[in-house]
């Protein structure tokens, strides 16, 4: 990976000041719906479109 893809996906900090929840969902979701990632010198980075759709269905359920 280049550091131009690695700067295109999420962190779990990224996830988590974004979407104000915590770290330890992240990694749950992360789990749960087989989100896309590679790592790049030694952190995690999600495919952003695999975190928005959860997230987005997740928010729709919650109302």
């Amino acid at each position: 990976m280049n550091r131009e893809t690695a700067m295109a996906g999420l962190t779990a900090d990224d996830i988590a000041s974004v979407w104000r929840i915590p770290k330890g969902t992240i990694y749950r979701y992360a789990h749960q719906y087989q989100w896309r990632r590679y790592t790049e010198t030694g952190r995690a980075y999600y495919h952003p479109a695999d975190v928005t759709a959860t997230l987005d269905q997740l928010i729709k359920e919650e109302r």
